[in-house]
């Protein structure tokens, strides 16, 4: 199996997915700071900031909008990195069901549903780093902006082992898409259910280092169980698929 995760980490463009990521944050970063201009000039910070009063007193306008900015961040990251995820299920997999590549890998002498899980192990292991990273990036950056502006905010140690737990299990729900592109083999089905997933996320997992991982415990752990039950059935069926059939419509027809 590590193998079988290594040939696919190796078949990924490195440079790609790093332009894709630090955009992804730069993105995250600008809608954030926007979001806290127009709060802060309408003096509502103070309102995201509720959770938190009994370890931070706002006393001030712009009081406190570090803690504002880390959970908007962290809610815009996890729905951001929800789609990359959905780009990474497309290319990896769904891509090569839809150019019927896979079927030839079929026919090597290996278990279908051994390659297949391979493939959705590196995705998830590819979309863990970068979801995880892009949370640290980002709330180290916000929090290095805090105390340059002597801005309350929320320690990021005490918070390592919610944002890790919350962030593994974000990764397990997004591999739902994985399931539903592969009823048509269509990236573009696969890229809108992500962002669809995205934003029921971003409804139901308030994306906040202030929350602790208890908060949504079950919810987290029902969805992570659904989501991998519904991939392991996708594969297991996947697997089924007479592959002689496959590979003869991917194979050109001889003309006389």
């Amino acid at each position: 199996m590590l193998s079988l995760i290594k040939i696919e980490l190796n078949k990924v463009s490195k440079s790609k997915l790093f332009l894709a990521w630090l955009c992804t944050i730069f993105i995250v970063l600008g809608i954030t700071a926007i979001i806290i201009m127009g709060l802060g000039t309408d003096n509502k910070l103070g309102e995201f900031t509720g959770q938190d009063s009994n370890v931070i007193r706002i006393t001030g306008k712009w009081e406190g909008w570090a803690i504002v900015a880390s959970l908007f961040s962290s809610l815009f990251t996890k729905a951001a990195f929800l789609i990359f995820e959905s780009y990474l299920l497309s290319t990896i997999i769904i891509d090569e069901f839809k150019r019927r590549t896979i079927f030839q890998l079929f026919s090597y002498p290996i278990s279908k549903i051994k390659l297949l899980w391979g493939k959705i192990l590196s995705v998830i292991l590819i979309a863990f780093i970068a979801h995880f990273s892009a949370h640290l990036v980002t709330q180290l950056f916000i929090r290095f902006m805090a105390v340059v502006t002597e801005s309350s905010y929320i320690p990021l140690a005490s918070q390592l082992i919610n944002l890790a737990g919350i962030t593994f299990a974000t990764v397990l729900i997004g591999l739902l898409p994985f399931v539903l592109g592969m009823i048509k083999h269509s990236t573009a089905i696969t890229m809108l259910s992500g962002l669809g997933l995205a934003a029921l996320l971003s409804n139901v997992s308030p994306g906040s280092l202030s929350n602790n991982i208890a908060d949504n415990l079950f919810f987290l752990i029902f969805a992570s169980f659904i989501s991998l039950m519904i991939t392991s059935f996708s594969i297991f069926n996947i697997s089924r698929q007479d592959i002689s059939i496959c590979l003869l419509y991917t194979s050109p027809s001889p003309r006389d």
